[in-house]
């Protein structure tokens, strides 16, 4: 297969790559956001039954109830392939060892004589997860989502994900969710369930978290969610990656990892960057064939990404620097960085915003997409240049500790006093003076 070049040149054609990525500054608009604030309000005033209305109305599925029954999540289980519970049950426990492995623990530390501060490090109560479905069954978030609440000592774990045409959830799905440790499974449109997560329904319990990737319509609801008080993530879109890599990289392997990220869908963006020509060229010229040998629906979104409206690119820089900027700039959900030690060193340097590094040529997308245990729902559209992606970090809440001697106390009296007065709050004076009169 033989398609136009989609090699660009920086900073000589930053203007055209600038025009190819417009609508990656903004994961959802106000119309999208004022329809999400509607379903919110439906669900406020019609509970399940605005669920299952929104449900048909949007997923075209006529659902008689929101909640999965426990026979119905055993079987799931039960019908899991030997091979694929096995895999399922190791990758649980990979990403359980790296989540314990980041979660914050309590502590407190004497900074001055007397004077005492740390972190209380607890669990929220309740989470909802939610786990989409439309490009196809994503067991791997589950198994994120679920262990990152698990490893953090969550109590009560509900995954909602979209109904298939028989009103019932995937099945790997559910069976993932349930081994990796959720508890409850309710089903219908995602932004529904979310905003039932966000207030609580007949069905549906009201949770303190709400995490899930999504398109923009699920981003907005995130956000929404959060001003009913909810902790969650944003910014998790489609998934982009951008692989850096030198002439030491071998072109083969380089397209293979594009069309990796790029067969998730046709929002997908997946972009290479170096500063060698001739790997540029060979990479594309390697793409192509790697395409046309993909089966026909992966290979429809391929073409899309990688088409003259997609998201996917090949870009040669002037120089090291420029690639750099341009990293910066896009602000990948993955990074892959290829290069000789030298090279690579400097990128970890240089490079700061990435939802995730991946180093050397034997770290590919669907390792860490699945095996290593690091999560993958990771911030994208720009996203990663202020969040992180989601781990057993963002399940917890800290309550700052502060404990002070008499003496320390006497030590910041001057402070307490000057600002308690000029702020005009004598009762904070107050407060101090009657400890230190005693």
């Amino acid at each position: 297969m033989q398609n136009s070049s989609i090699i660009f040149k920086v900073p000589e054609q930053n203007e055209l790559l600038t025009e190819r990525f417009k609508t990656h500054k903004t994961l959802f608009n106000r119309d999208v956001l004022n329809g999400v604030l509607s379903i919110f309000d439906e669900v406020a005033d019609k509970g399940d039954e605005g669920i299952r209305s929104l449900t048909m109305k949007y997923d075209e599925v006529d659902l008689d109830g929101l909640i999965l029954s426990n026979a119905y999540v055993e079987g799931c289980v039960s019908s899991l392939s030997p091979s694929l519970r096995s895999a399922i049950e190791q990758a649980i426990k990979n990403v359980q060892d790296a989540n314990a492995a980041m979660l914050p623990k309590t502590w407190e530390k004497q900074i001055r004589p007397g004077t005492v501060i740390g972190e209380n490090v607890l669990p929220l109560d309740s989470v909802g997860i939610w786990i989409p479905a439309r490009k196809g069954p994503l067991i791997s978030t589950a198994i994120m989502l679920v262990v990152a609440a698990k490893t953090a000592g969550v109590k009560k774990i509900v995954v909602g994900m979209p109904p298939l045409p028989n009103g019932l959830g995937d099945q790997g799905t559910v069976a993932a969710a349930k081994l990796a440790g959720a508890d409850q499974f309710v089903i219908g449109n995602g932004v529904s369930i979310i905003a039932g997560f966000a207030q609580g329904t007949g069905s549906i319990p009201e949770v303190d978290g709400i995490y899930g990737p999504g398109p923009g319509g699920i981003a907005a609801a995130m956000s929404v969610a959060m001003t009913y008080g909810k902790k969650s993530v944003l910014g998790i879109g489609p998934t982009e990656c951008v692989i850096f890599a030198d002439e030491t990289a071998d072109p083969f392997k380089i397209a293979c990892d594009l069309i990796n990220e790029g067969e998730h869908g046709p929002d997908s963006s997946s972009i290479f960057v170096t500063t060698s020509t001739t790997l540029a060229h060979q990479v594309e010229a390697l793409l192509w064939k790697c395409i046309d040998e993909v089966e026909e629906k992966r290979r429809q979104y391929l073409l899309n990404v990688f088409g003259s409206n997609g998201k996917g690119a090949i870009i040669i820089a002037s120089n090291i620097e420029e690639a750099f900027e341009f990293v910066n700039w896009f602000a990948p959900e993955h990074l892959m960085i290829v290069c000789d030690k030298e090279t690579e060193n400097l990128a970890l340097t240089r490079i700061n915003n990435a939802g995730e590094i991946l180093i050397g040529e034997y770290t590919p997308f669907s390792a860490a997409n699945y095996g290593i245990g690091i999560t993958a729902v990771l911030p994208t559209n720009h996203f990663a240049r202020a969040f992180s992606g989601v781990t057993s970090k963002d399940m917890v809440k800290y309550s700052t500790i502060g404990r002070l001697s008499k003496d320390a106390l006497q030590d910041i009296y001057p402070i307490i006093k000057e600002m308690g007065n000029y702020e005009q709050l004598p009762c904070h004076v107050k407060a101090a003076d009657i400890r230190l009169l005693e």
